[in-house]
């Protein structure tokens, strides 16, 4: 029983002391106009908001999104 008392602790204790992924964050992934980019926003979130790639393209080009 205490056995398995401290192994719960230890897994819970790990599970909080782990560092959180950074990959998700869209103001750390910004990229500029001109940058290669993603249209599924793989690579980051273009500074003008729109992601030109043809569909058999592997990457296309941020651009500044025409309102």
């Amino acid at each position: 029983m205490r056995f398995s008392f401290l192994a719960a602790l230890t897994l819970i204790s790990a599970a909080i002391a782990a560092p959180q992924q950074a990959g998700n964050n869209a103001a750390q992934n910004t990229l500029a106009i001109g940058a290669a980019c993603k249209k599924d926003g793989s690579m980051g979130i273009c500074q003008g908001g729109f992601c030109l790639q043809d569909e058999k393209a592997d990457q296309g080009v941020c651009q500044q999104a025409k309102n």
